[in-house]
């Protein structure tokens, strides 16, 4: 080839390649967006300080692409985040485009991350894909990009929250608001403040919060107005956003704490506590004489305060305060710390409120030669409640008077005061209080063993003397002491605890050996344990039902056998239908089959309880059943039947239940009743109305009785007896009664009969007994 055509060509290719990124050219590579414009009041920090924080990779030490590997190889959440929090402050579009991928993985959380380290990167690039997975399908995506456009703090993002914050039912509407205030332009206040008024404060609340997050003097200026919004709640959240207060300010602050709503005199208070000594003087007198349920915020934020003038000013509440405010008082106080407050905390404590301040408490909690000193002096000369509030502390530090306080308390005190004293000495840890502890249980009986026994057992459940203790107990023939030493080997769960726990299973005392089986189950069922449930439940009747729910729980197969045992030869205790009932919470086919079996059984208790569980899991081979059980000639099954009949519903049911009302057997007429006043029907309701006036009295008085329920033709039927003057007087003053309760209106005539069987209706109204209807009409509308 000649040197001219290589030039030629040469220079075809560079054209060629010049043509193409012309008409190619985009946004450059790694462009930061376009910040928003905002003004700043005077004071507030520069916008280097608020703006999203960048480094070199140099200077911090990592690369770019080392990062992006690491992202792309981790396994876990927790290191992709770590990662790509790193990311987000050296990244660029590059790093971008090595992740991006991610935002589709589908582990959760792994696109949550990506997106947030997108945002913090905050290229042109960058808001061109959040701008995108702000569409996302999937919410957590959508809202982790929403959230993520508010810090790239761009003119694109704010655009695109605009639009998402004024979009009304979108669930991440929230999210837009929030992220407006983050951008924080003069553009963005205005739109919240707009939102923060709208009437819905389920859009208003996180505006105005948005709008406390921008250091602005237009959102400060939003926020003072929202002060006095029509919804108190807006003006609370208003109060509560206000971040600077001035003088004009202040003298609004106090005003509202003096004389304004409760609501919003509580978040004036929290707001006051901002303004540092300026408000200490209107603070504490909310604290000592404001409402209630405004002093304990006002306590709050005098601590908020601190200084030496705070600390004056609790003071004075811990002194004089009541027993709430006192008591945040001690708390505020020991947080500040420092003499002034020690001293305070120590002079009450010694002092007759010292219980109720909470000073003890609080000196508890703190260290030093002066604090052991003064609960000693508590413990020595205080009252009951005091030492109980100052021996805990004395008995960590193994105070020797201390823990021969409690000892006595524990041992001959009153009921509680033993309890109390034996928590105190097992959760003090001190080697001194567990052998106390193990003394006091090895010397008394009765309830105070029973506690010493329990504390022992959750301080140290493995412990060789404890078991000895409990063995003991379980065996000594005292039969609370005994039950309750067989619940703690249960939970104490050691091998000692269940081998002594299986003599106890196999002995002769049957009350002990339940007891000692429900303790087993605790154990989890292994075949020693199992073994030995059997074999009791072979010679004990007591303990075979506890050993079958313990089996069928544990999914065993040796609790059917147990199971169709007690159906088979069900016994005078009921323990057969106690079996139904577990058998039917399974769910199995073979329960439903023994369950089948129970109902053709000759045990009256035993078919009523199979016929009863087939009401709880009902489908249609259950509906079936129950409905051939309804013609059964055993009167109590037919009944049982269709009173389960009325629970389980549906088309089947309710024509078996219509079909009973119509039998010429009143017993079946009877069971009926619930079943058509329960029906939705119109046809259910003019069956019952016939059965008012059926010739047997029972059934009738059922009926009525079961007129609570239903449309015009139940006042009607009820209206008729009450007028019939050949009508049994029971069934009339039962008529009458159930019209009262209906709160019927009634004509002058009825309303006399009604009064003169029932009384005259209450002056709160009708419904009878604690009714609401009174000065009420149909509608909640009030008439004369």
């Amino acid at each position: 080839m000649k040197p001219t055509t290589r030039w030629k060509l040469a220079c075809a290719l560079f054209a060629a390649t010049s043509g193409y990124a012309l008409w190619t050219r985009g946004t450059p590579a790694n462009t930061p967006a376009a910040h928003v414009a905002s003004g700043t009041r005077s004071g507030a920090l520069p916008e280097r300080f608020r703006a999203p924080l960048h480094l070199s990779p140099e200077a911090a030490g990592v690369s770019q692409k080392e990062l992006v590997d690491g992202i792309l190889a981790a396994r876990t959440v927790k290191d992709i985040a770590t990662l790509a929090d790193k990311l987000g402050l050296v990244g660029d579009d590059s790093g971008i485009d090595g992740v991006r991928g991610l935002v589709n993985d589908p582990r959760k959380g792994v696109p949550e991350v990506i997106v947030a380290a997108i945002g913090q990167i905050g290229t042109e690039h960058a808001v061109d894909l959040l701008v995108e997975s702000s569409s996302d399908d999937r919410p957590t995506v959508r809202f982790a990009a929403i959230a993520a456009l508010g810090n790239t703090r761009s003119v694109r993002a704010e655009a695109r929250l605009i639009e998402l914050a004024q979009k009304s039912g979108d669930p991440a509407r929230p999210t837009a608001i929030a992220a407006l205030g983050k951008i924080g332009s003069d553009k963005g206040v205005t739109v919240l403040t707009a939102l923060a008024k709208t009437g819905d404060y389920g859009v208003a609340s996180p505006a105005v919060y948005a709008l406390g997050t921008i250091e602005n003097p237009a959102a400060d200026a939003a926020l003072v107005a929202l002060i006095d919004s029509p919804d108190v709640r807006i003006g609370a959240v208003a109060l509560a956003a206000i971040q600077n207060i001035d003088d004009e300010l202040l003298e609004k602050l106090k005003t509202i704490v003096r004389t304004g709503e409760p609501q919003l005199a509580a978040a004036a208070i929290n707001a006051l506590g901002k303004a540092g000594e300026p408000g200490l003087a209107v603070l504490g007198e909310a604290a000592l004489h404001g409402a209630t349920r405004t002093r304990y915020a006002a306590v709050l934020a005098i601590g908020e305060v601190g200084g030496a003038k705070a600390i004056e000013v609790l003071g004075q509440i811990l002194k004089t305060g009541e027993r709430q405010s006192a008591i945040a008082a001690a708390q505020a106080l020991a947080n500040l710390g420092g003499k002034e407050a020690r001293d305070l905390i120590i002079e009450v404590a010694l002092s007759d409120r010292g219980q109720m301040s909470g000073a003890i408490a609080q000196l508890a909690q703190m260290n030093g030669e002066d604090v052991d000193q003064a609960l000693l002096s508590i413990v020595k000369t205080g009252s009951t409640a005091d030492r109980r509030a100052a021996l805990p502390r004395l008995l960590k530090t193994g105070s020797d008077e201390a823990l021969a306080l409690a000892v006595d308390l524990a041992s001959k005190g009153s009921r509680n005061e033993r309890m109390e004293a034996m928590r105190m000495l097992s959760e003090s840890g001190a080697p001194k209080a567990f052998d106390a502890l193990i003394d006091i249980a090895g010397k008394t009986h009765g309830q105070t063993r029973v506690g010493a026994l329990d504390t022992l057992a959750n301080a140290r459940p493995g412990d060789p003397a404890l078991n000895q203790l409990l063995v003991d107990s379980l065996f000594s023939g005292r039969r609370d002491e005994a039950n309750y030493a067989a619940s703690v080997l249960g939970r104490v769960g050691t091998e000692e605890a269940r081998q002594a726990l299986v003599t106890a299973l196999s002995g002769s005392d049957k009350e002990l050996a339940t007891v000692a089986a429900g303790a087993l189950g605790q154990f989890g069922l292994t075949d020693q344990v199992k073994g030995a449930l059997l074999a009791a439940a072979q010679t004990n009747p007591g303990v075979k039902l506890q050993v079958m729910n313990q089996l069928l729980a544990a999914g065993a197969p040796e609790g059917l056998r147990l199971a169709e045992d007690l159906i088979t030869n069900p016994t005078p205790n009921g323990a057969a239908a106690n079996a139904v009932y577990q058998l039917a919470s399974l769910g199995t086919p073979e329960a439903r089959r023994l369950l089948e079996r129970a109902l053709e059984s000759k045990d009256p208790s035993l078919r009523v309880a199979a016929i009863s569980s087939l009401g709880q899991n009902a489908d249609d081979h259950s509906t079936e059943m129950l409905v051939r059980l309804a013609r059964n000639d055993d009167p109590q099954t037919r009944a049982m039947a269709i009173a389960t009949l009325a629970q389980v519903g549906g088309d089947k049911a309710q024509g078996a239940i219509l079909e009973a009302a119509r039998s010429q057997k009143p017993e079946d007429r009877m069971a009926s009743v619930q079943g058509l006043a329960a029906m939705d029907d119109a046809g259910a309701t003019r069956t019952l109305t016939t059965l008012m006036r059926d010739g047997d009295v029972n059934v009738a008085q059922a009926a009525i009785n079961a007129g609570y329920n239903g449309g015009p033709e139940i006042d009607t039927t009820l209206e008729q007896i009450v007028g019939d003057p050949n009508a049994n007087d029971q069934l009339k003053a039962s008529a009458a009664m159930v019209l009262r309760n209906r709160g019927t209106d009634l004509d002058a005539t009825v309303e006399a009969q009604v009064t003169k069987l029932a009384g005259p209706a209450p002056e709160y109204g009708g419904y009878g007994y604690g009714g609401y209807a009174g000065n009420y009409g149909g509608e909640g509308e009030i008439v004369d």
